[in-house]
């Protein structure tokens, strides 16, 4: 768990296996602890995923850590160290709007829209109509307004009020009426959604 004061500091606490809470171990941390390192009041917001962390800092960089089997951490490789630091993502990072976590991959939508992934893809999540990882962020989409990830799924709310979902779809979470166990691309949810969404 992560809390984010009116200051910018970031305080964290609980599991801590893969380095996830950026306090530079691998210890469980049973009460909330400020994260001090690469982090100095300065933080605009926080994303929470299966076993990795971002932060948006004020002066628009991004920064990960914890988790990386898959690529989630953006930084180009994959491997199953636990990075315990919070580490700048650069690889197509400008302009960041909102991050967003699954449970082993990552979402950020840009101020002009554009949709960007990587991670795991097992599932379709990364709507790239692949099961292919990706560890550095890949566009996807434009004209996104918000987006909200699930375990292994995605929806993104467009600014005409459209929703569409990817990923997993074993317990029909996508909303698509649809036997298939998941869906690589994002497809418009139509079903009592008639462009009227506002979260």
């Amino acid at each position: 768990t992560f809390i984010l004061k009116n200051d910018g500091s970031v305080w964290a606490c609980g599991s801590n296996d893969s380095g996830q809470l950026g306090l530079g171990d691998i210890i469980v941390c049973k009460s909330f602890t400020q994260v001090t390192t690469n982090v100095n009041n300065d933080v605009k917001q926080v994303a929470c995923g299966g076993s990795h962390t971002y932060i948006l800092k004020n002066d628009g960089t991004v920064w990960s850590c914890g988790n990386n089997k898959d690529g989630q951490l953006g930084l180009g490789t994959s491997d199953t160290n636990a990075h315990s630091t919070f580490t700048q993502v650069t690889t197509n990072i400008s302009n960041i709007k909102q991050i967003a976590c699954g449970c082993n991959y990552t979402v950020i939508l840009k101020n002009d829209g554009s949709l960007w992934v990587c991670g795991d893809n097992s599932k379709g999540q990364l709507g790239l109509n692949d099961t292919t990882d990706r560890t550095t962020f890949t566009q996807v989409t434009t004209n996104v307004k918000q987006v909200a990830c699930g375990y292994y799924h995605t929806f993104i709310l467009k600014n005409d009020g459209s929703v569409w979902c990817c990923g997993g779809n074993a317990d029909d979470q996508l909303g698509l009426n649809s036997t298939s166990s998941y869906i690589s691309t994002f497809t418009q949810v139509t079903t009592n959604i008639n462009k009227d969404v506002r979260q």
